[in-house]
């Protein structure tokens, strides 16, 4: 399912600079987990071409105390803002890490926002990835 999610990415022709990965994609590029959809942080004129698709549903909900809109296709659900977190959504974007030509959240951002949104599967995903760390630091 990952290289199918990340083909598709690949398809939609999205400019670096524009866009980032997030949710379970750091850790599905990696081989860390199976997604079954991709997060993806989008600048607002990119959100608003989609928006303006026809085959692109739009679902609105609240989160962590902010409106937020999101659009989806075929598992792939684009977002204009991203939450929780002490960063600014450009600067998510300007600082992805490229991982077979696709901009994907540095691990960092990931960690602190898996520990900030502190569910128990958030908090199982940030021990995955510290061992991934660890093991690749070895």
């Amino acid at each position: 399912m990952n290289k199918t999610l990340f083909k598709k990415i690949k398809e939609m022709n999205l400019p670096i600079g524009k866009y980032v990965i997030f949710g379970s994609g750091p850790m599905g590029i990696r081989g860390l987990r199976e997604c079954h959809d991709l997060d993806i942080l989008v600048t607002e004129d990119v959100f608003n071409d989609y928006k303006e698709k026809l085959d692109w549903k739009s679902k609105d909900f609240e989160r962590d105390g902010r409106y937020v809109e999101m659009i989806e296709k075929d598992n792939i659900e684009l977002y204009k803002i991203w939450g929780p977190g002490e960063w600014s959504d450009k600067e998510l974007i300007e600082s992805a890490e490229i991982i077979d030509g696709l901009p994907f959240a540095r691990l960092d951002y990931f960690i602190k926002w898996k520990r900030i949104s502190g569910r128990k599967k958030d908090l199982n995903d940030v021990k995955t990835i510290e061992e991934y760390i660890r093991d690749k630091n070895k």
